[in-house]
């Protein structure tokens, strides 16, 4: 079903988010009043965000992700700072909702976070002018924070008392117990091997660990296993939610992507023979999104890695309820006005979705104005999906041409759509 975008991307700063580095001296920047609720430095912005670049905007266009209308800014880069390289970013509609009103032709610094799993933006995130020049300088004279000195240092570690970590909404163990670190969630580095499935390699040339995807071993398929941990105790770590003052060794872990290797932000460290790394910043460079919700202490992961073409992946259309207790709606069909539908959730093993039909005017009606069900589009390969950023002459044409939407289920559960490039599907792409 579609997640709320409570606080979404105007959320204040997570609790997953790093803390600046020791040793910069940076000046605190103004606050914000939707979107900030606590003073932030630029290093500080640099380490929470996902994508950092310098660039100027080449077209500016309405658009729809997750059903809900955005505003996408399409860039070309000049500085990438952070991250892989990005063309657009998603931002809200609605300057009450805290969205950017970028112009065409305008350049800007842009700290782009992941939270939607797709590079999106509020109005704090984006500057321009001599701030902008001022950030963008500092950014370019910034150094690595190196590796600690070697031997045992004595920090302050946090219990994760009563964390939860959902993966593809499955509640997944993590032992030995989660910690926090300079506000950061920490988990076993073998949390990624044994329940997530990666390989984690120690390369004892580099003195390093490597984690990697499954693809970079060779094609050998590797399957997470808890109850296979080699760590099952409880890792010295104190019952209670309690500070405690611990020796820690630092460790070299990065992950490997597609061949490229990628050095931390958050610095791992090895506590009572536990070698630990930060959730987020980890799974983000393994292509896994992580939302954190603290009212229930639970990190939410998702494998939006990008599926290729050669993966010939298929269109999938989804009617998504606002009402967070009705599972979304996968149309298999749609001709005229009808639309043949099952409900998107798990079956017993041998089961098939019961199939049921309906107007399609009707399932996505409005009632006080609001769409009982938003229309989404995705592109699906095995049990992987990555949501399409749909154009809004495409999702209009949904909503009330019945041409369109002729067109639309010739193509419908089949790989003989046109490609969306950057995940964004229009009109042109069905014809």
């Amino acid at each position: 079903m579609r997640k709320k975008m409570v606080a979404g991307i105007t959320a204040a700063v997570l609790a997953l988010a790093a803390v600046p580095a020791a040793g910069y001296a940076a000046e605190p920047q103004a606050t914000y009043a939707c979107t900030k609720t606590e003073v932030t430095t630029p290093e500080y912005d640099y380490l929470a965000a996902s994508n950092v670049f310098y660039g100027s905007v080449l077209n500016v266009e309405s658009v729809y992700f997750d059903g809900i209308p955005y505003r996408m800014a399409t860039f070309v880069t000049d500085t990438s700072l952070k991250g892989a390289g990005i063309k657009t970013v998603l931002t809200p509609q609605g300057a009450g909702e805290c969205g950017y009103t970028f112009e065409q032709g305008h350049n800007y610094l842009v700290y782009a976070n992941n939270r939607l799993g797709r590079p999106a933006v509020s109005e704090s995130d984006v500057f321009e002018g001599d701030e902008a020049a001022a950030r963008l300088q500092s950014l370019k004279e910034s150094k690595p924070t190196p590796l600690p000195d070697p031997g045992v240092h004595q920090v302050t570690l946090y219990p994760g008392e009563n964390v939860n970590v959902i993966f593809e909404g499955k509640k997944m163990p993590v032992t030995p117990a989660a910690l926090y670190f300079q506000n950061s969630l920490y988990v076993p580095l073998t949390f990624f091997r044994d329940v997530l499935g990666y390989i984690t390699v120690w390369n004892a040339d580099l003195n390093r660990n490597e984690i990697r995807l499954r693809t970079d071993w060779g094609g050998v398929a590797a399957k997470g296993d808890p109850a296979q941990s080699q760590f099952t105790g409880g890792g010295g770590i104190p019952v209670g939610t309690e500070p405690f003052v611990a020796g820690v060794t630092y460790s070299d872990v990065q992950a490997k992507v597609d061949g490229s290797l990628y050095p931390p932000e958050n610095q791992p460290f090895n506590y009572n023979g536990v070698v630990y790394v930060a959730l987020r910043s980890t799974a983000e460079r393994l292509g896994i999104q992580v939302n954190w919700v603290p009212e229930t202490k639970t990190a939410i992961m998702k494998d939006i890695s990008p599926i290729e073409s050669t993966n010939r992946p298929v269109l999938t259309l989804k009617l998504s309820s606002n009402q967070a207790s009705e599972p979304d709606l996968i149309v298999d069909r749609i001709v005229g006005d009808q639309a043949q539908y099952h409900y998107d959730q798990p079956l017993p093993y041998g089961e098939t979705p019961a199939q049921m039909t309906a107007s399609f005017t009707d399932l996505v009606k409005e009632t006080n104005g609001v769409a009982e069900r938003n229309v989404r589009l995705f592109i699906r390969s095995g049990e992987r999906e990555n949501e399409l950023i749909v154009t809004n002459d495409l999702m209009k044409s949904i909503l009330t041409d019945p041409a369109i939407r002729l067109r639309l289920n010739s193509v419908l559960g089949t790989d003989s759509f046109h490609w969306p490039d950057h995940g964004i599907i229009g009109l042109v792409h069905i014809r």
